[in-house]
């Protein structure tokens, strides 16, 4: 018995049953979350706030209600199910987020959301209550598809700028289109802030979107911590004149100057171990018979330790110095640790089940970030066949989706008794 059952037995002896997952309802409910924008070839397209994601959330609405939960909507979208606690405690937040990427895959948030569901199940079918309430929260729009990710969780925590309404969605339109045509006020979206002590706490499972758990043959991620992102503006300048007439050892060539510093990037990566990206490079004039008189690039960095990220923007800043070269940081982002009490529940979790671990960053941004100015929180991952995401060639595994459904209920009961 785990720590979490444990303390309720000694509770509530007369009618405690040990919660069990129920595998044929939680498989049934991820393939009918599926068929919500399913396309003919296996992509899923459930963009934030379109129909097909609006009828897919007042589904999962339906069955929350189904489970006894009170359910409401808040100005952002993000769809709440509360199940009652024994205690008047802050509740710990469960859940992920059902909308998908332009044509995507099946699992990325839809299967974390879905899992979270069936902690509930669980909970409802051995008639538990834990002493904390426990919210179901389905967050709008976590995918950049409104000129940016992550909108609902934003607004929840009171860090949505609102200028981004004015901004172009995925497809065109402005972000406000998207927001009036789902039903909502796009005014009124900070009216989702929630205060910080709400919820005692947020737990969010998620595919792991690479392949190291695959690599190493384990089951289970258990995130420390997401990773700081900065970028920075970069442009290299030379002289424009003749490709055909100006000599060799005569030419001022702005991009044969940005080659080094490409190489330099990709060279600080192994040295301060950390992820660097140029993947916006633009070369002008950008005529074949014109040597190029500037190279405008984004260098982007992602690291855990912000130490380290000031050191190597410290190295960048030399670099770009020595080629006479601009520097601008046009994003900062902070690195963001897991809480340590949640992790603890996890590691008991996976222990428990007798699953390995593996723990590690996450180089990629989720809800469960923002969430973290409201409340300790944490995150877990389960393996991603050959590391792909955002595609429909995303795969995750029934044995693994299980087991992360699995490890879901149990850290949710042992968080239930650690937490105050």
């Amino acid at each position: 018995m785990n720590i979490g059952a444990f303390a309720l037995q000694l509770r509530y002896p007369f009618t405690m049953l040990t919660p069990t997952l129920n595998v044929t309802a939680f498989q049934q409910d991820f393939e009918t979350l599926r068929q919500f924008g399913l396309q003919a070839d296996g992509a899923v397209h459930r963009v934030g706030y379109s129909d097909v994601d609006m009828a897919a959330r007042r589904w999962l609405t339906t069955r929350m209600t189904d489970l006894g939960l009170a359910v409401r909507q808040d100005a952002a979208g993000n769809t709440i199910g509360v199940y009652a606690g024994q205690e008047d405690l802050p509740a710990i937040g469960i859940g992920s987020h059902t909308d998908t990427v332009p044509y995507g895959g099946a699992f990325d948030g839809a299967l974390g959301m879905v899992a979270a569901l069936a902690v509930v199940e669980a909970l409802h079918a051995a008639n538990v209550r834990l002493r904390h309430p426990i919210e179901l929260i389905n967050f709008a729009a976590e995918e950049a598809t409104m000129a940016g990710g992550t909108t609902g969780s934003q607004a929840m925590t009171g860090i949505f700028n609102m200028a981004t309404l004015d901004k172009k969605a995925w497809d065109g339109k402005p972000v406000r289109e998207h927001l009036t045509a789902a039903g909502l006020a796009p005014e009124a979206m900070l009216d989702a802030k929630r205060a910080k002590g709400e919820l005692a706490a947020f737990l969010e499972l998620h595919i792991e979107q690479s392949d190291r758990l695959e690599s190493v043959q384990l089951p289970i991620a258990i995130v420390d911590g997401f990773v700081g992102i900065r970028r920075y503006a970069v442009s290299v300048y030379g002289v424009a004149n003749h490709a055909g007439t100006t000599p060799m050892d005569r030419r001022d060539d702005a991009l044969v100057k940005a080659a080094p510093f490409i190489n330099t990037v990709r060279e600080l990566t192994d040295e301060f171990a950390i992820v660097a990206t140029i993947g916006d490079f633009t070369v002008y004039p950008g005529a074949p018979n014109v040597i190029p008189e500037r190279v405008d690039l984004i260098v982007e960095t992602r690291g855990l330790d912000a130490n380290v990220l000031d050191q190597v923007a410290e190295v960048l800043q030399i670099e770009t110095a020595k080629l006479g070269a601009s520097f601008e940081a046009v994003v900062e982002k902070p690195p963001v640790q897991t809480d340590a009490v949640i992790q603890q529940a996890l590691h008991t979790a996976c222990k428990k089940l007798g699953l390995a671990t593996l723990t590690m960053p996450s180089g990629a941004g989720h809800d469960a970030m923002n969430m973290s100015r409201l409340c300790p929180q944490g995150i877990f991952f389960v393996p991603s066949k050959a590391g792909i995401s955002h595609s429909k060639e995303e795969y995750t595994t029934p044995a693994d989706c299980l087991n992360g459904a699995q490890v879901y209920l149990e850290a949710v009961l042992a968080l239930d008794a650690l937490l105050d």
